[in-house]
């Protein structure tokens, strides 16, 4: 079972997000769970992989605020770059940059 204390290991700001689930730990890992294990990380994925760029921005906008909102700023923070390299039409390795994101987001998952 994953505890606020495992969390901020991995670099979560566990102080903001409980904030925004007015300091309920249990709400706060509900919400954490239904986050972490939202279906548009696949989505996001699949995309990226088949080079559909233009979804694959909606999708990572979209975690983008789930994660900022949850305070899960280490997946947060790459997923920020990438949707912003999304929006700019960069020309980058997402599915590199991707990788990452999705190895913690699955260890996180595993241990809730």
């Amino acid at each position: 079972m994953l505890t606020i204390e495992q969390l901020q290991g991995y670099g979560v700001n566990t102080k903001d997000g409980l904030a925004r689930c007015m300091n309920m730990e249990k709400f706060y890992f509900r919400m954490l769970g239904m986050g972490l294990k939202n279906d548009s990380f696949d989505k996001l994925e699949k995309l990226l992989a088949e080079g559909n760029l233009e979804e694959a921005f909606e999708q990572a906008h979209a975690l983008k605020g789930v994660m900022g909102n949850l305070a899960v700023t280490p997946i947060y923070d790459p997923l920020s770059n990438i949707t912003e390299s999304l929006r700019a039409k960069e020309n980058l390795d997402y599915v590199s940059l991707y990788k990452p994101i999705k190895e913690l987001r699955d260890k996180l998952v595993s241990e809730l």
